[in-house]
């Protein structure tokens, strides 16, 4: 699956198919959100841009006026993170989305992206309920360990190795779903 795909799958998916695809793509989940999020944050920046450009009638040559510096590499670069944290922080106050035509758009795929965010946060805060489990179980979602490690490890059948990783994953998923669903109760 694209990272693409995985986007719009994840954004109609139930909750319990959004655990699976964070347990299947857990060692590269949160970089195709980090990807995605930069991705926004420059196009953003590259519209507003442009917007400043075609406003100001950018002939090419720059010109400083009123005996100020400026810094526009340092400018850029405090605009990028700020344009940054808003699209991780969905707070577009002041001027984040000033001089943009697709506003709307942006602050969708922003939300999107911060839930996918806070799901794989919930599901590494939940990894905890596993207790001597954890570990095993957090080096065979990041492929650090495979099922045949795990057997060797614990000098246990191949089968067996493979039946304690599916019934962590049911555990999880169980576990993870009832927040994700918002059902009270996940403590007793």
């Amino acid at each position: 699956m694209t990272e693409k795909n995985l986007i719009r799958v994840y954004t109609g998916a139930t909750s319990e198919k959004r655990i699976d695809i964070i347990i299947k793509n857990y060692t590269k989940f949160i970089g195709i959100v980090d990807g995605y999020t930069d991705g926004l944050r420059y196009m953003i920046e590259c519209e507003k841009e442009s917007s400043h450009r075609q406003a100001a009638g950018d002939l090419g040559v720059r010109v400083q006026t009123g005996g100020m510096t400026s810094d526009p590499t340092a400018r850029k670069a405090i605009n990028n993170v700020i344009t940054r944290e808003a699209l991780i922080n969905c707070d577009f106050s002041g001027n984040v989305l000033d001089g943009v035509d697709q506003a709307q758009v942006y602050i969708r795929d922003a939300y999107i992206l911060r839930n996918m965010r806070k799901d794989y946060n919930l599901f590494n805060s939940q990894l905890g309920i596993l207790g001597t489990e954890k570990e095993t179980f957090t080096k065979y979602l990041l492929k650090e360990k495979t099922i045949s490690d795990i057997a060797e490890d614990q000098g246990i059948t191949y089968e067996s190795a493979r039946q304690q990783m599916q019934k962590i994953k049911v555990r999880m998923k169980k576990q993870v779903k009832r927040f994700m669903d918002g059902q009270p109760g996940g403590i007793a």
